[in-house]
């Protein structure tokens, strides 16, 4: 790869990204079935069902977050992968999503008298203390992180494993540096995923540092679908555009790791 003299530090920094990325690239491609849906016990499930039914068709909409995405902007500064994280279980998580969307818990039968934004900002600030704290959503001992840097991708990786966690209940998801020199292949990668049900966090800056994360949640025809929590808005980025930095996510261009299932 040909280097700039006159740019010696992003230099650097592009080999050491070229050279993680290959070496954390699997040998071969490894094929993945489709996320599987979690099964709730069926008392969970009933109450579940017997409230939305009685939902009108616009509360209904409003349990998906990327419908207004607005509502779910970040709090502060510091919680763009923390935001990025509880609207990933606001899509896997149907209970989660109604108590969110209208305070009503499913699993305690029980209707909090907080509003939504309220439990929004709750969740996002707690999500944040979570993921750099000492111990994971199963209360499991993790590196904790310094949260005024925002949360680390391995961190993100944990918060998304296993039941409870913000990704495919079950699924088991880990952090991976893309390689710069083939952004479209890591494109494709983002793209199954979010095919097969998954969601991504995906983390952007510029040449020198990540210093933001978003969400790749679906596929839009051969574009990517992301929610982008500093706006609060969903963005639509097409692979030429991702490959070649022709993007803006929250005005980050560069892509440098993506949280995807294993």
């Amino acid at each position: 790869m040909r280097v700039r003299p006159a740019d010696p530090v992003r230099a650097v920094v592009r080999l050491a990204r070229c050279g993680l990325a290959r070496w954390q690239r699997p040998a071969a491609a490894r094929e993945r079935g489709p996320a599987t849906a979690v099964t709730w016990p069926p008392e969970v499930i009933g109450r579940l069902e017997a409230h939305v039914s009685q939902l009108s068709v616009a509360e209904r909409r409003a349990l998906d977050p990327t419908t207004h995405p607005r509502d779910f902007r970040q709090p502060d500064q510091l919680s763009c992968g923390a935001a990025a994280l509880v609207v990933s279980r606001l899509v896997h998580d149907r209970p989660y999503a109604l108590w969110m969307a209208t305070g009503h818990d499913p699993h305690g039968d029980r209707t909090d008298s907080s509003t939504a934004a309220d439990r929004w900002r709750s969740e996002v600030l707690a999500m944040h203390r979570r993921v750099t704290g000492l111990r994971d959503h199963d209360g499991d001992l993790q590196w904790p992180w310094l949260r005024m840097v925002g949360t680390s991708p391995w961190g993100a990786a944990r918060q998304m494993t296993g039941d409870g966690g913000s990704g495919v209940p079950g699924a088991r998801y880990t952090a991976r540096t893309l390689d710069p020199e083939d952004l479209g292949t890591e494109f494709d990668r983002l793209m199954a995923a979010v095919e097969a049900g998954h969601t991504a966090p995906l983390y952007v800056g510029n040449d020198l540092r990540p210093a933001h994360v978003v969400l790749a949640v679906r596929a839009a025809g051969h574009d990517l679908e992301v929610y982008e929590p500093s706006a609060g808005r969903m963005v639509r980025v097409a692979r030429d555009e991702f490959a070649a930095g022709r993007f803006s996510l929250g005005g980050w261009t560069v892509p440098w790791f993506a949280v995807l299932p294993r």
